[in-house]
């Protein structure tokens, strides 16, 4: 797999775009962030997210985004990975599982949250093989 990751910088906003709009289409979801809040969020005075671009010849082909979270509970920093995307056509190689791997050797949180629409069973094998567990949380937007 010619296929290169890493962390994306100021220069490489409009590609991770790229990649999290073609997540929101697969997902069905209405894509809401703009090339420019992404650069203010994540480039700003207290950037926000973190993110990683997995790309074969300039070509976003996967995506990681996520953000700094402390939590009491487990004693320190985590990471809430909010988006990740692996293209279709190179599904099923590990990709989605390198991008995990890099997060958590750059980043080296203490825990690691996400969410996962209940209907995606793809997702939810995934993590699953990944080692994450269901937790009997409920999730609440305000």
């Amino acid at each position: 797999m010619d296929i290169t990751i890493s962390l994306v910088t100021c220069d490489d906003v409009a590609l991770l775009h790229r990649a999290l709009t073609c997540l929101s289409d697969d997902l069905g979801d209405t894509h809401m962030a703009s090339l420019s809040a992404l650069e203010a969020a994540g480039f700003g005075a207290q950037p926000a997210w973190q993110a990683m671009l997995a790309q074969r010849g300039g070509v976003p082909v996967g995506a990681l985004l996520a953000s700094p979270l402390f939590s009491t509970t487990r004693g320190g920093l985590g990471l809430f990975i909010s988006d990740l995307w692996v293209d279709a056509s190179v599904r099923g190689q590990g990709l989605g599982q390198s991008l995990l791997a890099f997060a958590l050797r750059e980043w080296q949180p203490v825990f690691v949250k996400l969410s996962v629409y209940d209907g995606n069973n793809g997702a939810h094998g995934f993590y699953s093989r990944a080692g994450f567990a269901r937790q009997n949380d409920t999730n609440l937007i305000l």
